[in-house]
């Protein structure tokens, strides 16, 4: 799939910034000798000047000056296509009172590339899900289908019951679609998983195509 660059502060910034909250998880690669790499939490921007970038203690030594160094940020924004994004910044400075923040140059350019090759529909399906093992399944939890092609989907329910994540594992899908007369069994896979809004949503890769729910046919 092909990458599509976007100019800085143009309209298409502003764009990409809408699907882009506070809480945003980013990957950040540091440019230093040692490669360095960890997960942090966008907390917020000035546009056209710093992003705001939040990071944990243990990620980064008291003893490290960060200030100065180039790093490659990489993040996804799940929508009705799905698109992974990265952009290399300058750190500009590091604060580490009252909380521990990076303030990074705003991207110059942002590289964006889809992450699927078929789009999906925004909708909300009932649906359940459950853990497959070779004891069987575990018991289900209920939720939506928030959207669906025929390789996969991506499903969201209530965190309280699961904790902040979900382990990439083999589940079943029990999806009941009156409108579309489906209801059906789907085996997957968990490919990723992230908090939204309060909920718990994961991606699902199908173990084999489904052409009944695919609505772009």
């Amino acid at each position: 799939m092909q990458n599509v660059i976007i100019q800085a502060c143009s309209e298409q910034d502003k764009e990409w910034l809408s699907h882009v909250h506070s809480g945003t998880r980013i990957d950040i690669q540091l440019l230093d000798q040692y490669d360095s790499r960890f997960q942090s939490e966008l907390i917020g921007y000035r546009f056209g000047r710093y992003l705001i970038i939040r990071f944990d203690e243990f990620v980064i030594p008291q003893s490290m000056n960060c200030t100065g160094l180039i790093a490659v940020c990489r993040f996804l924004i799940e929508d009705s296509l799905g698109e992974c994004f990265a952009f290399k910044s300058e750190i500009v400075n590091t604060l580490r009172r009252p909380d521990k923040l990076l303030f990074m140059a705003f991207p110059a350019e942002i590289h964006r590339r889809p992450l699927r090759a078929t789009k999906r529909q925004s909708l909300k399906i009932p649906a359940a899900i459950s853990l497959r093992s070779a004891q069987g399944t575990s018991p289900s939890f209920n939720g939506v289908l928030v959207d669906v092609s025929g390789k996969g989907c991506r499903f969201q329910f209530d965190a309280s019951h699961t904790g902040r994540k979900v382990n990439l594992l083999p589940i079943l899908i029990r999806i009941d679609w009156p409108e579309r007369g489906i209801q059906k069994e789907v085996s997957g896979m968990v490919r990723n998983s992230k908090m939204q809004d309060g909920f718990l949503t994961i991606g699902v890769q199908f173990d084999e195509e489904q052409p009944d729910l695919d609505i772009s046919l």
